[in-house]
């Protein structure tokens, strides 16, 4: 195992930006304290869905500005839907979404 595995025992200096130690503590802290907290607990079937949305926020945690102006340039340059529109379109993704 010595050859297939190095093992380094290091101080971790948290005063250094972007540490990988100290984005992953605060990775697993965020998540354990939004099951125990928020959600009171999760069920073993729900687990996979709340890490995924916590590694989408964790992902995401500095797009507030840069997403809505992403959002506003899409609505300026989309066209109007009618509400015959938006319920065809609505009608036809239904069974894809309703699985």
């Amino acid at each position: 195992m010595k050859d297939r595995i190095k093992v380094v025992n290091e101080k971790v200096d948290y005063s250094k930006d972007n540490h990988r130690l100290y984005w992953l503590n605060t990775i697993v802290g965020d998540i354990k304290n939004n099951i125990i907290g928020i959600y009171h607990g999760a069920k073993k079937i729900d687990l996979p869905l709340s890490f995924r949305e916590q590694e989408y926020r964790f992902n995401h945690r500095n797009t507030g500005k840069q997403m809505m102006d992403k959002i506003a340039k899409y609505i300026f340059k989309s066209h109007p839907m009618t509400r015959r529109q938006i319920t065809n379109a609505s009608n036809a993704a239904f069974p894809i979404f309703a699985q």
